[in-house]
């Protein structure tokens, strides 16, 4: 059965989006929304997007054909399924897990050198080793991507930064950028693990120097796998006050 979407505007405006699948309206309309506010679509032969207040969202057993009369007239007395559709986006978003903030430095590029490839390809999987074992422990890891566009990227940063549950900061290379973001959730009383490789990505054979006070407090590993253990740990032992306000799991293998 088709499903039909109100975007509330601004100024008592209203846009409609009629005649959608369930799976449609959820991966072009409902995540979207949820996410961040903003719904991108067609309508008539404009795309364009708006910033909506509120999204309804009605089931009917027919698709709407104009011809025969307003939407309105043909949702009369149906249910708002809004409620229903934000659950699943929520899930899929991970709006409702613990979210770990992750700091490290953006560098290689993914189609440049060989070089280039190789350091990239590093903190690629660096994140995918993070990534399981904050699941493990039923979180989410997130990370700002380099291709997230310019003008948004410090303030996207601050607002996960802001939303996180803790963080977790990868020093090696030492950028600015990752003292910034670090020094940002200590700030605002978020805690950070520190990790950091003993040796720098960008540098081969030279070993990673980590600044002044958090030297200590830097948990230093070899490859992945001793990341991936060592994390485990220092989230094992805190994760008490790493996961104060949510629900914890003990982590798969």
């Amino acid at each position: 059965m088709p499903f039909h979407a109100i975007a509330v505007l601004s100024g008592d405006r209203q846009k409609t989006l009629p005649n959608r699948s369930e799976q449609q309206l959820l991966s072009e309309v409902v995540l979207p929304f949820v996410a961040s506010g903003v719904i991108t679509a067609k309508w008539g032969s404009t795309t364009q997007s708006y910033q909506v207040l509120e999204l309804r969202i009605y089931e009917t057993a027919d698709p709407w054909d104009k011809k025969k009369g307003p939407l309105a007239d043909q949702i009369k007395r149906k249910r708002n399924l809004y409620a229903r559709f934000e659950t699943r986006a929520q899930q899929l978003l991970g709006k409702n897990k613990p979210r770990a903030f992750v700091i490290m430095p953006i560098q290689g590029e993914k189609h440049g050198s060989q070089e280039e490839q190789r350091i990239y390809r590093e903190y690629d999987e660096r994140f995918e080793a993070i990534e399981k074992v904050v699941g493990d422990y039923g979180g989410v890891a997130i990370r700002i991507d380099k291709e997230h566009p310019l003008e948004d990227l410090v303030g996207r940063i601050k607002k996960e930064i802001r939303d996180c549950a803790f963080a977790i900061a990868d020093l090696t290379d030492e950028r600015p950028s990752c003292y910034f973001e670090a020094g940002f959730a200590e700030a605002l009383g978020k805690p950070v693990i520190y990790v950091a490789s003993k040796q720098s990505v960008a540098r081969p054979g030279s070993d990673t120097k980590i600044h002044f006070d958090v030297h200590m407090n830097v948990h230093f590993f070899t490859n992945r796998n001793e990341l991936r253990d060592k994390l485990r740990d220092a989230i094992a032992k805190n994760k008490d006050r790493l996961f104060a306000k949510e629900e914890t799991t003990a982590p798969v293998g």
